[in-house]
């Protein structure tokens, strides 16, 4: 077990753990990875033969690194290594060790899978990761895909079948990360951003926001698309990053992010969010909305349809013809702000 080593780029891990030594990656799984699961499994069963750990070998040592199966193996060091719980610290693995001890089960040898060279899991990994059964989050899948185009010189084309995705989503995935990395380049601090990928993903759907970053390459990127962001891009793309997700961000709901679209496309607008950090006051500043009024109108118009169906149930009923009554003077109001005079008076 002391020969196999956590995988310093595994797709799961964070930015700032890349690289990271083999202490500092136990202490992050043992606390971000919930391996106490993992460990109640193995204790009451064993370790499964049939889900080897696959590794890579360290060039001239001994050692090999685990490409698939970290969160297992950095369970295991935990269950069987003294010195590992020591670092990790707490009573929690010491009792889980205890339990090993004293059912007697086998975790000093388990079953690996070597391979000679990392590119040959590549595919498997997206497999089992990005359509498969065990997913990364939004940040971990982004970041593989463009491993695969950047660094193995995959397509989009070729990426999308390895992992059982479309083209045009993988190109998308392709330009958000390219942004961030842009931006990071440029000394913006947008980790906020890359940590919650998802929801920077969402909030680029808007084409507001595309604008207001600069964005190209929605639609039409190749893999040749290394810099998505336009001149301002990154200082507002770290500004777009706070707004969404830092101390003082301003959107609280992700049904704001279009709100928020609004309010970048247009200048006022955006000074009065950039001064006031408050989306509520800053979609004031915009003009009247045409398409929203229109809209509410048409919606309005559906609804009643839909009554209108149903009323005839519900001949005589006084609560129902008051609410009726409501709507006179209102449909009224709304006519006369159309025209711009108001309605005649009847005789």
């Amino acid at each position: 077990m002391e020969r196999l080593l956590l995988d310093d780029e595994n797709f799961r891990l964070p930015p700032q753990l890349r690289g990271a030594s083999q202490d500092e990656l136990l202490r992050h799984f043992a606390g971000q990875y919930d391996l106490e699961e993992i460990a109640y499994s193995m204790i009451r069963k064993g370790y499964f033969e049939e889900e080897p750990l696959l590794t890579i070998s360290v060039p001239e040592s001994e050692f090999r690194i685990v490409v698939e199966g970290n969160r297992r193996l950095a369970t295991l060091k935990l269950l069987t290594d003294e010195d590992v719980r020591r670092l990790v610290g707490g009573s929690l693995w010491l009792e889980l060790a205890e339990e090993v001890r004293q059912t007697g089960v086998e975790l000093a040898e388990v079953p690996t899978r070597n391979y000679a060279t990392r590119d040959e899991l590549l595919e498997y990994l997206g497999f089992r990761h990005v359509s498969g059964l065990m997913p990364w989050t939004p940040e971990a899948k982004a970041r593989y895909v463009h491993a695969l185009i950047v660094d193995h010189n995959y397509s989009f084309e070729d990426a999308a079948r390895s992992i059982g995705s479309r083209s045009d989503a993988i190109r998308r995935q392709f330009i958000a990360y390219r942004a961030l990395m842009q931006a990071k380049a440029a000394n913006r601090d947008v980790s906020a951003a890359e940590g919650r990928f998802g929801v920077f993903y969402r909030a680029l759907q808007n084409r507001s926001i595309r604008a207001f970053l600069g964005l190209s390459g929605w639609t039409d990127a190749t893999p040749e698309t290394l810099q998505p962001l336009g001149e301002d891009g990154p200082r507002n793309l770290e500004e777009l990053s706070g707004w969404l997700f830092g101390p003082g961000r301003v959107v609280r709901d992700s049904r704001q992010i279009d709100d928020l679209g609004k309010v970048v496309a247009d200048a006022a607008a955006t000074s009065m969010l950039r001064e006031h950090s408050d989306i509520t006051l800053s979609l004031q500043e915009l003009p009247p909305d045409r398409e929203a009024v229109f809209v509410a109108i048409r919606t309005a118009f559906r609804e009643l349809a839909r009554a209108n169906g149903l009323a005839f149930e519900f001949a005589g009923d006084e609560q129902l013809q008051a609410e009726v009554a409501r709507l006179e003077p209102l449909l009224d109001q709304l006519r006369e702000a159309l025209t711009g005079s108001p309605r005649a008076e009847t005789q």
